[in-house]
């Protein structure tokens, strides 16, 4: 069965190719009516032919939108794709010249200012001519004063003349990257006290807002938007209270193609989902193809809630993609674009299993590329087996710059594969199950926590070491409670990553189950001097498998995997620090090392000073970390410079009864400088076991223009 849809089209027609329906939402009862009629069988198609399809509300697809049982799929799909636009903007037209401009509007927007008034229910965070994001008025930037005060998450000090109790402040708010370089947040201003120099929040920030450290360099970490008193031209403001929209122009009006994101959440569909138990009824077989996902709104949050996902990157089961799924399982996306919008691309919330991402773009978002998001630590473990795989990310945490590509948190037995991650502000992929188990409601990830059953099994009295204390024992003990297990990342291309937070990486996994596997993925070069480690192991994570990967080309740190825990380190390539490693290649950062293992990795550098190995602890007392404790053997070690600094390495270890098969020699890669780490015919790799299947080539990313 074929649905037509056209823009041009009439809700009142049959939904023919030469009579289509208008809407999604005439088309979703089309198909609700033939789902019901027993006579018919088969798979039902929904054809939307060429053009922007607009929602003012989110289209919710439940159980009675899809097939029951079987294998029969309704299919949502353009008949050529990448024609079919659906927008969560509204057209602005008719605007006036503003008559009344307030005192307070700058000189360089005086006799330029426009004004519309949009409908109740708009709140528009992004503004979009086409595939350009129009940027709100912006103050300028600087950084928040030292003061005598403890810091705050809500008040802080700053210059003079930097902010300003302007009246129409309430609308305004502050961007600030705070006190831990790897998060970020967008507040809504509350007060501004010119005689003191401080200012409030009238939401709290997910850390004290302070100068941030961890090596990330910032001109600014602070600024306002949304106030007249920051309009220019090209810029706008929107007056919530009055409903109000500002656009300062040069030229004679407003372009005529302007539209103004009003919708965060396009379509969702939902299951039933039973929060306390664990049996959902999910909807199955639905596809979206070929579609074109765009002009979406910024989905507004704040820390301290405790419902944040890892560092408020996302929000727990949060309407803050245009595509959600949440209670589904056998969808499938395919070919599908989700772009220029102000959050999030994709996510799968709750209960989400069998559903297969492929062959996607995401491109200029506000948020993540793609979230999957379990329930939080407790038994149910119903965010599982997804595939995402040759889907293309770029250029995405624009508004939140702190967002991964790919986030999955609380998810497991996922295949992440032959993915292409560049351009980003921050991490490319995290696999993450971190929380803070307290019951504390402000507490990182508490509201998450399925208390009922986490007292069940760790006992009411049950607290929680710091990680760096509790060591493999306790983790052992909270595993069953830590859905980021068994994930397969492989295969992915990751390049120019972490432009502009710091503390990131290539692949991070942090506080998850056992089991996760990440192997043979390309990452590099990421030249950013706020680069951290390409893979990392972080905080309370154990029995990862980290295999064949190549890592080369760092900048910031410059180290190529790090571990804090007890994990599998074998046949990756660290290769060619664009800087000396603060740390080393491979980075120990907590002991002891007991059980891991360290083996046929080839560590290449060009210089002395650059380290094959950092062996220490960065928390806490206790036992450090050290190659010699873990099972290290049958490394390779090559120093372009000067192969003595090799030589000295490896006989250090061996004084200490490791690496007896560990190798100084060249490893033999083509042209190791220009990205291709192939190997000769006479590398000594060939016969020492190495494996790396495909990807050593010369790199598509050094040859691009």
């Amino acid at each position: 069965m074929h649905i037509h849809l056209s823009p041009n089209g009439h809700d009142q027609n049959p939904g023919t190719e030469s009579l289509p329906f208008a809407s999604l939402v005439r088309a979703r009862d089309a198909v609700r009516h033939a789902l019901r009629d027993p006579a018919r069988s088969g798979d039902i198609d929904v054809i939307l032919h060429p053009g922007t399809y607009r929602l003012e509300n989110t289209l919710v697809l439940g159980l009675e939108d899809a097939p029951r049982e079987g294998d029969r799929r309704v299919r949502w799909r353009a008949a050529e794709a990448g024609t079919a636009r659906i927008s969560g903007a509204l057209p602005l037209t008719g605007w006036q010249k503003c008559d009344a401009e307030p005192d307070f509007l700058p000189p360089n927007a005086r006799g330029k200012v426009w004004t519309l008034t949009l409908p109740e229910n708009a709140c528009p965070r992004d503004l979009f001519r086409g595939e350009t994001r129009i940027p709100r008025a912006r103050g300028p930037g600087f950084k928040p004063t030292q003061t005598d005060r403890p810091l705050s998450p809500t008040t802080f000090s700053f210059p003079p003349h930097a902010l300003q109790n302007w009246p129409d402040l309430r609308e305004a708010e502050l961007v600030t990257v705070p006190k831990f370089s790897w998060t970020m947040n967008i507040l809504p201003l509350a007060e501004v006290d010119e005689d003191t120099l401080t200012a409030r929040t009238a939401l709290p920030c997910t850390y004290p807002i302070g100068v941030p450290g961890h090596d990330a360099t910032f001109e600014h970490t602070l600024w306002a938007e949304n106030t007249l008193a920051a309009l220019a031209p090209g810029t706008w403001v929107f007056h919530r209270h009055a409903l109000t929209l500002y656009f300062c122009t040069d030229d004679a009006e407003p372009p005529a193609d302007l539209v103004a994101a009003s919708l965060t959440e396009f379509i969702r569909i939902e299951g039933q989902i039973d929060q306390p138990g664990l049996e959902d009824q999910p909807v199955r077989n639905l596809s979206f193809e070929g579609l074109v996902f765009e002009h979406g709104n910024r989905f507004p949050f704040h820390g301290l809630t405790g419902k944040g996902m890892q560092h408020d990157w996302e929000m727990y089961d949060a309407p803050s993609a245009m595509l959600r799924l949440r209670g589904a399982e056998h969808c499938h996306i395919e070919n599908c674009s989700f772009q220029h919008s102000g959050s999030s691309g994709l996510r799968m919330d709750l209960r989400a299993r069998h559903n297969h991402v492929r062959s996607c773009r995401f491109q200029h978002l506000g948020g993540c590329g793609i979230v999957l998001c379990g329930h939080g630590p407790g038994l149910k473990y119903a965010n599982r087996e997804n595939h995402l795989t040759d889907n293309h990310l770029h250029h995405l945490g624009e508004h939140y710059w702190h967002a991964p590509a790919i986030f999955v948190w609380q998810s497991g037995a996922n295949r992440i594969a032959h993915n292409h991650l560049h351009d980003l502000p921050y991490t490319a992929i995290v696999c993450s199950g971190r929380v803070k188990l307290r019951k504390e409601p402000t507490a990182e990830g508490a509201g998450t926590i399925r208390w009922h059953e986490v007292d069940g099994l760790l006992g009411a009295d049950y607290h929680q070491p710091p990680w760096y204390h509790g060591w493999l024992m306790d983790w052992w003990r909270r595993e069953p409670l830590q859905h980021a297990r068994e994930n397969l990342i492989e295969h992915n291309h990751i390049h120019d990553v972490m432009q502009i937070m710091g503390d990131g990486n290539g692949i991070y996994v942090s506080g998850g189950g056992g089991g996760n596997v990440v192997r043979f993925n390309r990452i590099g070069p990421c030249p950013s001097h706020n680069m951290a480690e390409g893979i990392r192991c972080d905080d309370d994570q154990h029995q990862t498998l980290i295999h064949g990967n190549l890592i080369f080309g760092m900048g910031g740190h410059a180290t190529g995997i790090t571990l804090k825990g007890v994990n599998r380190v074998t046949n990756n390539i660290l290769a060619l620090p664009l800087t000396t490693p603060r740390r080393g290649m491979l980075s120990l950062e907590n002991g002891p090392q007991n059980g891991s293992v360290i083996q046929h990795n080839v560590f290449l550098t060009q210089s002395p000073e650059q380290a094959f190995a950092w062996q220490s602890r960065i928390h806490g007392d206790g036992r450090r970390a050290l190659l010699r404790d873990a099972d290290c053997n049958h490394n390779l070690y090559w120093c372009l410079d000067d192969p003595q600094a090799a030589r000295d390495h490896l006989d250090r270890e061996q004084a200490f009864g490791i690496e007896f098969d560990g190798l100084v020699a060249d490893p033999g890669f083509t042209d190791p400088h220009r990205h291709d780490f192939s190997l000769k015919p006479d590398s000594p790799l060939r016969d020492r076991g190495f494996d790396f299947l495909g990807g050593c080539g010369p790199s598509p990313a050094f040859t691009r223009k």
